[in-house]
């Protein structure tokens, strides 16, 4: 458990540690800039990020809570407008002691004081910004509950604000068929309806049987909820089956539980060095192999290639200090998106991070 500092301890010992994370915000938003401009050069920002970075900065600050630095994600789209979305997670030890300025997070304050104190379940809190669309208000708020006991999850969205998701997270995890675990859930309580957004791994196991007989996968698919046509799946499935990627499932689960009409369907990567995820964008590689595939289909377009220069990991001095840290921006998922049976675009995320 993270030591917080006791309702009974002075106002003092508590204005110490807001002092004290007033002077680690300069630190952490020149480390998020240094993160960014290290993967978003002047031709690659132009190509692939487009001109969202100062709005995503503001949603950065935003997000800040703790001590320690966070995780961030640049959910690049690959088709249409350059832009990107950002996601900021949090891990139990970079909250620290659980004492946060009033407003802190979103105004999300008491969710974050819960979940620093939380023993059991969970590896990781999360925004989702949607920078993309200039809407950063109102972020998703996701949990991740590998591992967690489902019983965390009722105080979870009633700290999100979305108390009645509950029922809906958990009559949809009842009909996951075999082989699936829940990975991270959340709310997007910006968008109509409020959704539950739902994002499952498969068990290799299952992956494989899905491949040797696609028919498996339909009816799976079904059983949990999935009543949208499924005309695309055989492309998009196919494709990321016959990757050596581990299979991901995404679902929205809306206000009347019912499951929306668009499935996400990721292969998520083993993380290695920069130089070592570089080579598989190459020729032969199997990043190459699946975007060209995707590319044929016509839901990306050629910008996937400016994603391999994106990436690095790397020794850095921290802006301003002496500090040195490992600085590293890697592909941790390939996304494929379909929409009441049709194709309808790919997106990368890649995790950046300073330890």
């Amino acid at each position: 458990m993270i030591p917080t500092v006791s309702s009974n301890g002075s106002e003092g010992a508590k204005d110490q540690v807001r002092q004290r994370k007033r002077k680690s915000v300069g630190e952490l938003v020149s480390l998020y800039e240094m993160l960014y401009r290290l993967a978003a050069d002047e031709g690659r920002e132009r190509t692939l990020f487009g001109s969202c970075a100062e709005m995503a900065h503001e949603a950065f600050v935003r997000s800040l809570v703790g001590d320690g630095f966070s995780y961030v994600w640049f959910e690049l789209p690959l088709l249409g407008k350059p832009r990107f979305d950002l996601h900021v997670a949090f891990s139990r030890d970079c909250l620290g002691d659980g004492v946060f300025f009033p407003g802190a997070g979103n105004g999300y304050d008491e969710l974050f004081r819960w979940y620093a104190n939380e023993e059991s379940g969970g590896e990781g809190l999360a925004f989702a910004y949607d920078v993309g669309e200039g809407a950063i208000d109102v972020p998703a708020v996701h949990v991740n509950v590998n591992r967690a006991p489902l019983d965390d999850m009722d105080r979870f969205f009633a700290l999100a604000g979305a108390s009645d998701a509950s029922a809906r997270y958990r009559s949809f995890v009842k009909r996951l068929p075999d082989g699936w675990s829940v990975w991270y859930a959340g709310v997007h309580p910006g968008r109509p309806g409020v959704p539950v957004r739902v994002d499952c791994f498969v068990h290799s196991r299952i992956r494989r049987a899905y491949a040797a007989d696609p028919g498996l996968f339909e009816r799976d698919l079904r059983s949990c909820g999935f009543t949208a046509d499924l005309d695309a799946l055989p492309d998009l499935a196919g494709a990321l089956l016959s990757s050596p990627y581990t299979l991901e499932l995404q679902f929205d689960v809306l206000e009347g539980g019912e499951v929306g009409p668009t499935l996400g369907l990721s292969g998520a990567f083993r993380m290695q060095v920069a130089t070592q995820m570089q080579s598989l964008f190459d020729e032969g590689g199997t990043i190459a192999g699946l975007m060209g595939h995707v590319e044929r289909l016509g839901i990306a377009d050629e910008r996937w290639h400016v994603v391999r220069d994106a990436l690095y990991s790397l020794g850095i001095s921290v802006p301003g200090s002496e500090r040195k840290v490992i600085a590293y921006c890697l592909p941790t998922f390939i996304k494929l998106r379909m929409r009441e049976g049709r194709a309808l675009d790919t997106k990368f995320y890649l995790q950046a991070t300073a330890v």
